[in-house]
């Protein structure tokens, strides 16, 4: 991306947003696009709004729905304070790419989340300026090996892989674009959605969130320092493959497509990861 008196091109959106005046030269750059300058998204390969963040983090746990689902099986209260868990940013994927099936899992999971990106530099912020410091948001797939993220956890319950069931390569397809703050109303309920080959398995909104976007920036900003571009999945709500009786774990050739409203939708093929060739 090139504006107007820039002196030099922005490689990728992180770049971009580690520029203080990124605001308004996102302005500059709409209002001095030539005529001709779009290209037809048929003829290209969207990738993720932010390819390599520095930190991808989700919040586990985190909606009222989903809690009450696994309460057979965890038998757990609400939490009392946020669940923080990580992804390899290695697992993000283009709004459109193939999720990959890895021959480690048979138990493949989905989890629609709204994907909140960082903007500015941020470390122990209050939850009411932590709407400044966003850059916007985006659609983003959690996607889960549960066996690996959850191996020989009814044995020990403290045998938790969480990074590694969730960091295979393509478990974190994201899009279909970075929105701005400024398009949607702070605090406004988003719609959640996600279908299976057409079928609806999620459906739900943000205001089913335990902690809200506020609350849980803010609670992650007492331990890290967050940089423009960091990306945190906020949650997912009921519905997912692993609570469904029986499960209904996803499988190659199924198309899984996940969408909030007001920031759109991205769909993503499973495909099983080929095996090696002998050598």
């Amino acid at each position: 991306m090139r504006a107007a008196g820039v002196d030099r091109p922005t490689a990728d959106l992180r770049a971009f947003l580690d520029r203080p005046d990124w605001r308004p030269l996102l302005d500059r750059v709409a209002a001095n696009r030539p005529r001709g300058a779009l290209l037809d998204a048929a003829g290209v390969r969207l990738g993720a709004p932010v390819p390599a963040p520095r930190t991808l983090l989700i919040a586990g746990a985190n909606t009222r729905s989903h809690l009450k689902e696994a309460s057979p099986f965890t038998q757990a209260d609400g939490p009392i304070k946020p669940m923080v868990l990580a992804k390899a940013t290695s697992a993000i994927a283009g709004p459109a790419d193939d999720i990959i099936l890895p021959p480690e899992t048979a138990k493949l999971d989905y989890e629609v989340e709204l994907a909140v990106i960082i903007g500015r530099t941020a470390r122990r912020i209050r939850p009411e300026e932590v709407e400044r410091c966003l850059a916007g948001y985006a659609v983003i797939n959690d996607v889960s090996a549960r066996d690996v993220q959850l191996a020989d956890h009814e044995k020990n319950p403290f045998y938790r892989t969480h990074f590694l069931g969730k960091s295979f390569d393509t478990f974190a397809p994201m899009g279909p674009h970075l929105v701005t703050t400024d398009e949607i109303p702070w605090g406004q309920p988003l719609h959640l959605r996600t279908w299976v080959n057409g079928m609806l398995r999620q459906d739900s909104d943000t205001s089913d969130l335990y902690f809200g976007v506020a609350d849980l920036v803010s609670y992650i900003s007492t331990v890290m320092t967050l940089h423009p571009g960091d990306v945190i999945a906020t949650g997912s709500p009921a519905g997912v493959a692993f609570f469904m009786n029986p499960p209904a774990f996803l499988q190659p050739g199924d198309l899984v497509t996940c969408e909030i409203e007001r920031i759109g939708r991205i769909s993503n093929r499973v495909r099983a990861e080929r095996a090696p060739a002998d050598g």
